[in-house]
C-alpha cells in the first residue's frame, strides 16, 4: 500500500478550500427568455478573504459584503429588497440563479471574470444620440406612455438614465454600436435594457423589463421634452380631505395608526414598497432629511404595499427594511401591492400613478399636497429640484 504524506493531505484540502473568486472587474448576465441583462461588478478582498461585490452602474456603486460562502456556493444577497444571487463558483467563473423571492421567481444567472459589460461590433461610425430623447412607450398601444431620455456620450459609451410617470429607471450604462444603442440597469430587484436602432425618423427600440416582458419605443432628440411636475398631477383644495388612517394601515389591523399621534402636525405620507428602487431612493432622501430636521413640528408615516402578499411577510419585510436603512419615523403596512388600494384612503383618488407616491398633509390633517412620482438621483437636476421644492411646501405649511 502507497503512503501518501500527511503534508500533501493537507496541500490539496487547503488547495480546495482556499479556491477565491479573481479579484477584479466581472462581467455578468440575467438570462431572460427575450433576452440576457449585462451587468459589471468588481470583485475585491479588503478584510481577508470574505469577498466584495461592488455593483458598477455609471456613476453608481453599490457595495455588497455580506456575501456568504460555503464550499463552491455563494450566495449575494441585495438588501433592503429580498432578492438574492445563489450560485457554484470557481476562479474565473459565477453559475447560478437571480432569485426575486418577493415574486416567487428565478433567472438564470452567469459571470465571467475579465468581460466588459458590453463590446462594440459594428465599426461604423455612430450617429448623435442626443442629451435629451422624447420617448413614446407602446407608441401603437392604448397603453402608450410618456418618457424622457437624459443621456451623456463619452466617445462610444453611454450613461443616463430615463424618466417616467412611474419614476425613473435610475442608473443605465452601455454603448453606441454603429447605428445601435445598447443600455442595461442592474439595481438589485431589476435588471432592464434599453435597446434601439437609429431610424430616419430619430429612435425605435424595445425595453426589457424582465423575463418575458417587453415594451417598443420610439423616440426622437428633443431638448424640451419634459414630464407632468409631480407636485401639480393631483389638484387638491385645502381642508377639504382627510386620510382615512384606519384603510391607510389596513394590512396590520384597523387601529395599526394612532392618528392623534399626528394632531397640529404637517404629516407626510409616503405610499412604498419594499420591493420598490424608487421607493428605496426616497426612503433614503427621508430618512436623511428626518435626521437633519428633527423637530417634532413634522412627522413621516410610510405604509407599504407588498407583494407576494401576507400579513407575516409584510411584517417582517417591515422590520428587515426599519432596520437596513435605519429608519426614525413610522412604519404601517398598507397591504397587497395596488395601486387602486395605496390609494383607497384618499377619497380624491381612484388610484396612484407610482410607487412611491407622496400625500402631504397640513396642521389641521387636510391633504394639501399630492406627490405622483419620483426622480430620484440618477435624474441629476430634477433631483436636485424635487429637494427644492419639498422642502419649500414643508416650511410653508409648518409656518401656517
Amino acid at each position: 500500500m502507497k503512503i501518501v504524506p500527511a503534508c500533501f493531505l493537507m496541500f490539496i484540502h487547503l488547495s480546495t478550500v482556499a479556491q477565491v473568486m479573481k479579484p477584479g472587474q466581472w462581467r455578468g448576465d440575467i438570462h431572460y427568455q427575450n433576452a440576457k441583462i449585462p451587468l459589471t461588478f468588481e470583485i475585491g478582498y479588503p478584510n481577508g478573504d470574505t469577498p466584495e461585490f461592488t455593483f458598477i452602474n455609471g456613476a453608481e456603486r453599490v457595495v455588497v459584503d455580506n456575501a456568504v460562502i460555503r464550499g463552491d456556493s455563494l450566495s449575494i444577497p441585495f438588501h433592503p429588497f429580498d432578492v438574492v444571487i445563489n450560485a457554484k463558483f470557481t476562479a474565473m467563473s459565477i453559475s447560478g440563479a437571480y432569485v426575486k423571492n418577493y415574486r416567487d421567481s428565478s433567472d438564470p444567472f452567469t459571470a465571467t471574470y475579465g468581460k466588459p459589460r458590453m463590446q462594440k461590433k459594428d465599426p461604423r461610425p455612430s450617429p448623435p444620440l442626443g442629451n435629451r430623447l422624447a420617448i413614446t412607450f407602446s407608441p401603437e398601444s392604448s397603453d402608450m406612455s410618456k418618457g424622457v431620455g437624459l443621456f451623456e456620450k463619452n466617445g462610444n459609451v453611454v450613461t443616463g438614465t430615463v424618466m417616467t410617470k412611474v419614476s425613473d429607471y435610475r442608473y443605465f450604462e452601455g454603448i453606441l454600436d454603429g447605428d445601435s444603442l445598447r443600455l442595461s440597469s442592474f439595481d438589485g430587484a431589476h435588471g432592464f435594457a434599453f435597446l434601439g436602432k437609429k431610424t430616419e425618423a430619430g429612435w425605435e427600440g424595445r425595453m426589457i423589463y424582465g423575463n418575458q416582458y417587453e415594451e417598443p419605443w420610439v423616440a426622437v432628440s428633443d431638448p424640451k421634452a419634459a414630464l407632468p411636475d409631480p407636485f401639480e398631477m393631483v389638484k387638491l383644495e385645502p381642508g377639504k380631505h382627510k386620510p382615512y388612517y384606519d384603510l391607510l394601515g389596513a394590512g396590520q389591523g384597523k387601529n395599526a395608526i394612532d392618528p392623534s399621534r399626528y394632531e397640529g402636525k404637517v404629516l407626510i405620507i409616503q405610499l412604498f414598497g419594499t420591493w420598490c428602487p424608487n421607493s428605496y431612493d426616497q426612503t433614503k432622501y427621508l430618512v436623511k432629511w428626518r435626521k437633519e430636521n428633527p423637530g417634532d413640528e413634522v412627522a413621516i408615516l410610510a405604509s407599504s404595499f407588498e407583494a407576494n402578499y401576507s400579513q407575516e411577510y409584510g411584517l417582517k419585510r417591515l422590520a428587515d427594511y426599519r432596520k437596513v436603512n435605519d429608519i426614525p419615523y413610522d412604519l404601517v403596512l398598507g397591504g397587497r401591492l395596488s395601486k387602486m388600494a395605496a390609494a383607497m384612503p384618499f377619497p380624491f383618488m381612484k388610484k396612484i400613478e407610482a410607487f412611491p407616491t407622496l400625500v402631504i398633509v397640513d396642521k389641521q390633517g387636510y391633504a394639501r399636497y399630492v406627490h405622483s412620482y419620483f426622480n430620484g438621483p440618477a435624474t441629476g437636476f430634477y433631483y436636485e429640484e424635487f429637494d427644492k421644492r419639498f422642502n419649500e411646501i414643508i416650511m410653508s405649511l409648518v409656518a401656517e
